[in-house]
């Protein structure tokens, strides 16, 4: 075997060590954010929970809210997943009410996570544009012609729309989707 080969080796077991070792704060964050609330659980809460030292967390993430920001993340994509699997919409419009439906349903059951990854879409929009763009294409999959312009006040539509589920007092998903198919038919 040759010094390169074992590099290689050495190197799959330290990423797959580091990755088993994120994933576990990230199961101990989401369980106990979960069971406590997100203010209520502290750095310390989590690396305890997930059997790390407190310095390993921040080797993995920034802070508490960047790790949040990347569980939303993972969990939105699973959705994403979810849906595409039962997307079968060709007009951007459909696609948008489908994906809105599983996307919401989320949302509102994470209503305190959903709030704070929001804040942070405002802030720090950069964060998110990888995901963004991607899903703005994903509902022109399947067209002739992406539209850009037509993608962005989809968009618009979607988040206002969620911003005003997640402040009602009574948020209601089948609500939320009618309210946006209303605002998207006039695109």
């Amino acid at each position: 075997m040759s010094n390169k080969q074992v590099t290689s080796e050495a190197g799959n077991k330290v990423t797959s060590k580091k990755q088993r070792t994120r994933e576990r704060i990230m199961d101990a964050a989401w369980q106990l954010f979960q069971e406590h609330g997100f203010a209520a659980t502290s750095t310390r809460d989590i690396a305890k929970h997930a059997q790390v030292a407190n310095g390993t967390l921040f080797t993995h993430f920034e802070n508490k809210d960047d790790l949040l920001r990347q569980l939303m993340l993972m969990h939105i994509d699973k959705v994403i997943a979810e849906a595409k699997r039962e997307d079968t919409f060709e007009q951007p419009k459909l696609k948008m009410r489908h994906y809105a439906l599983h996307l919401y349903r989320f949302y509102l059951a994470h209503t305190e996570f959903s709030k704070s990854l929001l804040q942070g879409l405002v802030w720090q929009g950069a964060f998110f544009s990888a995901q963004m763009e991607a899903f703005k294409k994903l509902l022109f999959d399947g067209t002739r012609q992406y539209d850009e312009v037509r993608a962005a006040a989809m968009m618009d539509c979607y988040f206002m729309t969620l911003i005003e589920g997640l402040n009602s007092e009574h948020p209601d998903v089948s609500n939320l989707v009618r309210r946006l198919s209303a605002k998207i038919a006039l695109l």
